[in-house]
């Protein structure tokens, strides 16, 4: 992840619409706390990577999108989509079948 990278996560609702944002936090406990008291059961993680960069995922991109995976599991929550943007284009790891 670059430094430079914001990440979000949408809360979702059974149609996949967005009814929530939440900024993706270094400390686990107070992101999970503030998804629970939403209480929604899909989320889409999103990248936004400065204009002139790749929307590619890197290995550290990819490692991300499988840890919150697994950390969702047990929340009965499930991630529904990781989107990484770099100015006007954008990757989607469930659209390349990575989820």
């Amino acid at each position: 992840m670059m430094d430079r990278d914001t990440f979000l996560l949408a809360l979702l609702d059974a149609e996949w619409r967005p009814h929530g944002i939440i900024p993706l936090q270094p400390d686990w406990r107070g992101t999970f706390g503030r998804l629970l008291a939403m209480d929604g059961q899909w989320l889409a993680l999103i990248q936004q990577r400065t204009v002139g960069t790749s929307c590619l995922p890197r290995p550290d991109d990819i490692m991300l999108t499988r840890l919150l995976a697994r950390r969702l599991r047990p929340l009965d929550m499930q991630l529904a989509d990781h989107v990484i943007q770099a100015g006007n284009t954008r990757f989607s790891f469930r659209a390349e079948g990575l989820l």
